[in-house]
């Protein structure tokens, strides 16, 4: 196997985010044919097919998303590279990357990062939405400064602190059935419209559980990745939802939230090499997360 070229990585990058060849070559401000003889070279110097040309419409293997996923997280790296060499030219910015888990509220973030920012003029964060998987590893190899996930990082090199662990809520129109409720039980959502989030994520196994266990089996009508996602959907009629309060404020002024029973959570941590290169800005950045958390359960209603 040769050893592929940094092209070759951004020229298949390119065509799996854009979707087809002749956007790739705009991405990368090169002729079409130059993009498809970078992607031919690519997966004969690896010995592997990664893209399937036998539909009218070139689409990518499953191999190929393996090695996207790859790629992605290499490259995110170089992008890293970049930003700190421009920040160290930019008055010696200190810059701190964190990943940050799908779906986390953005509310909370803008309000920590300009919670920073007045403390600490020279102080550059860029957030990365990733998967908490991506970001443990990202926290690990030390691509990434400070992690937000949802999953246990057992690690002897990791400092990891509870960020939020609060018990599930129903989110739902003010008009709802359920909104004049206390509480919502799981044999509520028998039969009832019901939004998911997507197979394999921690809130939707847990739910599922609850029903299964209850013998409750709910209409669901649509499923999301995301919380700010499922919200859209019960704003506009579709159902209710249950998920972690954190995640549900910010959308309560169009909705209520009310106590979900069994008692279900999701637990969300920080987490930090315990040998991170800026100590005192990593610290700053984690105060002013919980007082964003804080200043948001205080303020939002709803719940």
């Amino acid at each position: 196997m040769r050893k592929p070229s940094l092209r070759q990585l951004e020229a298949f990058k390119a065509f799996v985010e854009s979707g087809s060849v002749s956007r790739a070559a705009d991405v990368l401000h090169v002729s079409q044919p130059a993009v498809s003889k970078l992607l031919n070279h690519f997966e004969a110097d690896i010995g592997m097919q990664l893209i399937d040309r036998n539909s009218n419409r070139p689409v990518v293997t499953e191999r190929g998303i393996r090695v996207y996923e790859e790629i992605d997280r290499i490259l995110s790296g170089v992008d890293q590279v970049g930003q700190a060499i421009a920040s160290i030219r930019a008055k010696e910015r200190s810059l701190i990357t964190i990943g940050v888990m799908p779906g986390f509220p953005p509310h909370i973030l803008s309000h920590a990062a300009q919670l920073v920012r007045n403390e600490r003029p020279d102080v550059s964060i860029s957030f990365i939405v990733r998967s908490s998987e991506y970001v443990s590893h990202g926290i690990l190899s030390r691509q990434m400064d400070l992690g937000i996930i949802a999953r246990n990082l057992d690690h002897p090199q990791v400092n990891s602190t509870l960020f939020s662990n609060d018990s599930f809520v129903a989110v739902m129109p003010r008009d709802h059935q359920f909104a004049s409720q206390s509480t919502v039980n799981v044999t509520d959502l028998h039969g009832q419209h019901f939004i998911a989030f997507t197979q394999g994520s921690v809130t939707r196994r847990l739910i599922d559980e609850a029903m299964e266990a209850a013998k409750v089996e709910a209409d669901i009508i649509l499923q999301a990745t995301t919380a700010p996602n499922c919200c859209a959907f019960v704003e506009a009629g579709l159902g209710l939802c249950v998920m972690s309060p954190l995640f549900a404020k910010g959308h309560l002024r169009t909705l209520v939230a009310r106590p979900f029973v069994p008692n279900l959570s999701l637990k969300i941590q920080t987490v930090h090499h315990v040998d991170s290169r800026d100590k005192r800005a990593i610290a700053l950045v984690l105060n002013a997360l919980k007082e964003a958390r804080d200043y948001s359960a205080r303020t939002d209603t709803g719940l």
